[in-house]
């Protein structure tokens, strides 16, 4: 179990607990106090402004708690992008390729979608493609889109800019 489960856990913990004993202190308001007891009138009401604190400060902690997971998920896209890039720049002609090669494994690309990807990374349209491999275009054309599915992608501008966007210097 690793850090954020045991807090996540301490606060489910924590905020029953503050429940209870929040029922315990209304219990203790609403029966009406004897004339030496009215002092816990007191202490119950201010116990009971802790307790609705201490749900404030679980709900903030919380909200925290999330903020900081999507801030670590966009760290890491951000990481593993500028590794891709990292790795590309080391020999962009070898690199290229290789990159390119295991992204599409990691979309887990069919051989059929990889040498489709390899065409429309070469500019290849539709038809060239359908030519180029004797198939129909309505087969390229959703063998396509497959690929598109697959890596997120909107459509080939989206996709050639993926693989091209590390070789691109920085903008000044």
């Amino acid at each position: 179990m690793n850090h954020r489960k045991y807090r996540i856990l301490f606060l489910w913990f924590y905020g029953i607990s503050l429940i209870l004993w929040i029922i315990q202190e209304a219990y203790t308001l609403t029966n009406p106090p004897d004339i030496f007891d009215r002092y816990r009138v007191f202490i119950a009401s201010f116990e009971t402004l802790i307790a609705i604190s201490s749900f404030l400060t679980i709900f903030i902690l919380y909200k925290e708690l999330k903020q900081e997971a999507g801030e670590n998920n966009q760290a890491k896209v951000v990481i593993y992008d500028l590794k891709r890039t990292n790795r590309i720049l080391k020999g962009p002609e070898m690199n290229f390729w290789k990159e390119a090669n295991q992204q599409m494994n990691e979309w887990k690309l069919t051989d059929t979608e990889k040498a489709i990807a390899v065409l429309i990374l070469r500019g290849f349209s539709h038809q060239q493609i359908a030519g180029v491999r004797g198939k129909s275009l309505r087969t390229v054309e959703n063998q396509t889109a497959s690929i598109y599915e697959k890596s997120s992608m909107r459509g080939k501008l989206e996709f050639i800019s993926f693989f091209l966007t590390p070789l691109l210097p920085e903008e000044e």
